[in-house]
């Protein structure tokens, strides 16, 4: 597990944009969390839409998907379909688009305020624990993954559905039919959190009872694939959020594929000619890596201050022999 890119362990301090109000501080836009940017992204792109502050897409296309006469720019170019970001057959031919951008561009995207609101409110309880547990930058980079697979499963489903199998629930309608919203992702991080902290306890908004985080993540996850059984209302949303739970359920347990996201195109890979080539590195044994990740766990879920001397060593060697590893 990764402690360079974890804000409550860093060598140099937060960065301060001077005092405020009162004399006291404020934090720079630099130092705002992974979690706060992406609740702040969503609103500013609903809000985009919703004031119409962009001009919006007109036609026979737009009415056959959307079931309106005129959607915004952002949307039609932005949201998610198996014909659109892969392929689609009409009569005897085979139409490829590979929009792949919408993979990412669709969890962006939200139909109405109620939609945005409640998404954005589970990324505030739920994505801090998270990224507190997996650092900023990986943080990122699950909470993308689960959307990506949410977008996976949802053309899996939609594939069987054009096959003629008789599966309750599939969509086996148009494969032009639009898929939006962060649901993907928030049900990625709802099951990181289930596994950081299986026993933490939440309040119910309704019914107002208390539960333990596990059994709630759980009980939504089957809730959900109950719906997409019986064929809900929402079997396209419902497929993408059964695909955010599985990669989240996954990514949490392998956090360490999540460093090469971003890395894809990077320079700093091993050059072509020499790509089995390996840096030094010392490896850690298995022990000390389950150690490691203990004492990040209780840090998530009770916070810097509950460690024990020994255990805020453990820390300190770990950090250390990252600074000295080539």
């Amino acid at each position: 597990m990764g402690l360079a890119d974890r804000d409550y362990y860093r060598e140099k301090p937060p960065s301060w944009s001077g005092p405020g109000p009162g004399g006291s501080v404020r934090p720079s836009m630099g130092s705002w969390s992974a979690n706060t940017w992406l609740i702040i992204v969503n609103s500013a792109i609903y809000a985009i839409q919703a004031l119409h502050m962009i001009p919006n897409i007109k036609g026979p296309g737009v009415l056959a998907v959307f079931h309106t006469p005129s959607i915004d720019a952002v949307t039609w170019f932005g949201h998610f379909s198996t014909a659109e970001a892969l392929f689609y057959k009409a009569g005897n031919t085979m139409y490829v688009n590979l929009e792949v951008w919408r993979f990412i561009t669709f969890q962006f995207l939200h139909a109405n305020l109620l939609h945005v609101f409640f998404n954005m409110f589970g990324l505030y309880i739920f994505g801090g624990m998270v990224e507190q547990y997996l650092g900023r930058r990986r943080y990122l980079a699950f909470y993308l993954l689960c959307g990506i697979f949410g977008g996976l499963m949802y053309v899996l489903l939609n594939l069987l559905g054009q096959t003629g199998m008789h599966i309750p629930g599939v969509l086996v309608n148009d494969p032009r039919t639009p898929l939006i919203g962060a649901s993907a992702g928030v049900f990625g991080v709802i099951m990181a959190c289930a596994y950081i902290a299986p026993n933490a306890r939440l309040m119910l908004l309704f019914p107002p009872i208390p539960m333990r985080l596990k059994v709630f993540a759980y009980a939504y996850v089957a809730f959900t694939a109950f719906n997409l059984l019986v064929g809900g209302h929402n079997a396209g949303g419902d497929a993408a959020h059964i695909g955010g739970a599985i990669a989240g359920a996954y990514f949490i347990r392998n956090a360490h594929m999540l460093y090469e996201f971003f890395n894809v195109f990077s320079k700093g890979r091993p050059p072509p000619g020499n790509p089995r080539r390996a840096a030094p590195h010392k490896h850690k044994s298995k022990r000390n890596t389950a150690e490691i990740d203990r004492v990040l766990a209780k840090i998530a879920t009770q916070g810097l201050a509950s460690l024990t001397d020994k255990e805020k060593q453990i820390l300190r060697q770990e950090t250390d022999q990252r600074q000295h590893t080539p």
